[in-house]
């Protein structure tokens, strides 16, 4: 008997188990996971880490899990992706929300980050109802007060918001080990009177900024601002945002519809028009200047249409942690609705609805 007849009468005799699931991460686990675990089964026990380790799961336990939870850039993930299509186990992919971004999940049914749905779809129009939420969602994010900014800060800025240097988003793509490289990249590229404002990262450990001051002070024109420095005031202020790929980059360009220069992939890959990319290989003037200069010439119509339909296409994929938590009935029609079976089904309408 050849394999797909073995494979075949195998899924004969697998049941999958409703209200369950199996997950894996490069992490200890995710607010995806574990709002999953406060209202579901695991059905696998504990995490499952590589492909030989689902492999082995699924010879020892005679079920399918209703779907596997897929978190951040899992070493494995093709693999495991792979296992999962042949024994018809649904996936989705999960992560940190953007809007707010400790206070959000975020789900695809294809990937994580430049490998997830958003980097493949192409900007055709907006829809009313895209238009209408993203607006409204725009509207909220600035109605908050602004505050006074440090005396040293000078305009026109451009505002550099620290990551995490262990994100696994530089570790897959940059591999940087401190973010100097870029830093002085970017003030090279920047006009000299303009100044660069870095912000240091809220949940950054003292050692990944040890000697940042005196670095941030070695650069022409440049500030490092306090931890604290509200960040809502600094892109109100500010003429554009640089940085890897950090959620501030998303807020700046869709919420305040200033220009953003771009050093890693991200969601925003492919998406150049509004996310502007800065290759690190040569020394080079920024692209658009002009919207540099002066941010609303930026806002054509076009553009307008473009923004709103990408911000509302990352509105579509997220849920908020506090309704994720409280309402299990919500979470797991949200997750369903960006499987990838779902995707698969419907397509790119999953995320316009």
């Amino acid at each position: 008997m050849g394999y797909r007849s073995l494979l075949a009468g195998r899924r004969r005799e697998v049941v999958t188990v409703f209200d369950s699931y199996a997950w894996t991460s490069p992490h200890k686990g995710g607010w995806v996971v574990h709002c999953y675990s406060q209202h579901f089964t695991n059905l696998y026990d504990k995490k499952i880490i590589t492909e030989d380790d689902l492999r082995k799961r699924l010879a020892l336990v005679k079920a399918h899990p209703e779907i596997m939870l897929m978190c951040n850039f899992v070493m494995d993930r093709s693999a495991i992706t792979g296992i999962c299509r042949e024994e018809g186990i649904n996936v989705v992919w999960c992560e940190d929300g953007f809007f707010p971004h400790y206070e959000t999940m975020h789900v695809d049914p294809l990937g994580f980050c430049w490998e997830s749905s958003l980097p493949r779809l192409v900007f055709i129009r907006c829809g009313d109802d895209q238009r209408r939420k993203a607006q409204q969602a725009r509207t909220h994010w600035l109605g908050r007060p602004l505050t006074e900014l440090p005396q040293e800060i000078r305009k026109p800025f451009v505002l550099w918001p620290l990551q995490l240097i262990g994100d696994k988003v530089n570790e897959f793509d940059l591999a940087v080990q401190d973010w100097r490289e870029l830093l002085t990249h970017f003030r090279t590229c920047l006009p000299p009177e303009v100044q660069l404002v870095v912000k240091e990262h809220p949940r950054a450990e003292e050692t990944e900024l040890t000697g940042m001051d005196q670095f941030v002070a070695t650069l022409p024109n440049s500030f490092l601002t306090p931890r604290d420095t509200d960040l809502h005031t600094l892109l109100h202020a500010c003429n554009a945002v640089a940085g890897a790929n950090s959620s501030v980059l998303y807020e700046a360009r869709l919420m305040h519809h200033k220009p953003v220069y771009a050093y890693a992939r991200s969601w925003f890959t492919h998406h150049e028009e509004l996310f502007l990319p800065v290759q690190r290989k040569m020394v080079r003037p920024l692209p658009r200047l002009d919207w540099l200069e002066r941010p609303e010439n930026m806002r054509s119509a076009w553009l307008d249409e473009y923004t709103d339909w990408f911000l509302a296409q990352l509105l579509a994929r997220q849920i908020s942690r506090e309704e994720a938590i409280t309402d299990p009935k919500r979470l797991k029609q949200h997750v369903l609705k960006f499987s990838r079976k779902s995707f698969l089904e419907h397509g790119p309408a999953i995320f316009e609805s």
